[in-house]
């Protein structure tokens, strides 16, 4: 199985087409700034290096911050204030995490380590391996640990000892783009999407499969032509399931039985936020797109960042807040989508979107640097 970060696949299409100056990307202009970004604290930890497709997101949960580093150390901070109240070092590598409870902490490593740590203590309860590497971070619900793989796998642990309790598994192409999108638990369910294109519902206590659709049905002559990848966040709202692929197509499908109920020719490989009347992407050239959430059809968008790498836009108090590949955390309107507001907080991309807590924002770069943000208009 080849798998390969989109940047470099662009790369390589846009050179093959004698279009090198179509990746570049494009120089900020100035802003006529709206509001007030201010800088409650920042932490320096461990840089990576070679990380791409990792995702080691900030996890919020009772006032307490859980972040990991690649270089294997796990630590709870005050959100408050980012001081440590407790650290650990798993002297493994680590790709993905943390998954939070109120009592266990989960993270993923390459090599399909999955690691089980006390959430006030940091103590480690239980370790387990599953068949490759582990790209999104760990789903605790309902006593069950989810992990989903690489290979397609999914696997189901049991919450207090480790114990595999079911498995889910489903083909996935040749040649697919580097990266997994979290699986979502919510109502009992557990929703994935794969790099084929195909979505599965599955029951959460034993895995059995509720559904299992191919709502990205990519048809092309060659592997690069076919890729479908279902990479990025997905979201679940009320009875809908929303869903983008590195194929040019996000879609809105039922959750109950997986059928489609809308789609739109615009595709992402980081994913879709979606609020009470809109969903937001960022497409597979950097364009902030607003879709209306009820019928998928298109509102504004935003080409300033054309090819800047920029991650899943995230909502913020009715505006957005998107990260760029040379650690610039950028503001925009959410009515109109102009650009309101820019701070830069590290040296490097981001991990993932930046994590908004009601008025907080997290954002956590390559580089090691996580910072808490506030905006205010």
């Amino acid at each position: 199985m080849k798998r390969f970060p989109l940047y470099l696949m662009l790369l390589a299409l846009m050179a093959c087409g004698n279009k090198k100056d179509e990746v570049k990307p494009n120089e900020l202009v100035d802003v006529t700034e709206k509001g007030a970004v201010k800088t409650l604290w920042k932490r320096q930890f461990d840089a990576s290096d070679n990380a791409f497709g990792y995702k080691l997101i900030p996890t919020e949960k009772d006032d307490s911050l859980f972040v990991a580093t690649q270089s294997g150390k796990v630590y709870s901070l005050d959100a408050k204030t980012g001081n440590t109240q407790w650290e650990t070092d798993l002297e493994t590598e680590v790709s993905a995490g943390p998954g939070v409870s109120d009592t266990v902490l989960v993270i993923g490593g390459p090599e399909g380590q999955v690691v089980a740590m006390d959430v006030d203590s940091g103590s480690v309860l239980w370790e387990t391996s599953v068949t490759s590497e582990v790209l999104s971070p760990p789903v605790i619900d309902r006593n069950i640990v989810i992990v989903r793989t690489q290979d397609g796998r999914v696997y189901g642990f049991s919450i207090q000892t480790g114990n595999r309790e079911w498995s889910f598994d489903t083909n996935i192409p040749n040649l697919t783009l580097r990266g997994n999108s979290k699986p979502i638990a919510k109502g009992g369910r557990v929703y994935v999407g794969f790099d084929n294109g195909k979505v599965a519902a599955l029951n959460i206590l034993d895995g059995s499969v509720l559904w299992q659709q191919n709502v990205i049905n990519n048809q092309g002559k060659t592997e690069i032509d076919r890729i479908a990848d279902i990479d990025g966040d997905i979201d679940v709202v009320a009875t809908d399931l929303y869903i983008s692929s590195a194929a040019d197509k996000t879609m809105s499908v039922a959750t109950e039985s997986g059928r489609a109920l809308w789609s739109q020719n615009i595709g992402s490989v980081t994913g879709v936020t979606v609020s009470r009347r809109s969903l937001y992407l960022t497409d597979n050239l950097s364009v902030v797109h607003q879709l209306n959430r009820t019928d998928g059809s298109r509102g504004w968008s935003q080409d300033q960042f054309l090819n800047r790498n920029l991650t899943k836009p995230s909502f913020y108090l009715g505006d957005l807040v998107v990260g760029d590949f040379e650690g610039y955390v950028h503001f925009l309107d959410g009515a109109t989508g102009d650009v309101i507001n820019r701070t830069r907080v590290g040296d490097d991309e981001f991990y993932h979107s930046p994590v908004v807590v009601n008025d907080v924002i997290y954002a956590y770069n390559y580089d090691g640097t996580l910072s808490a943000l506030q905006f205010s208009k």
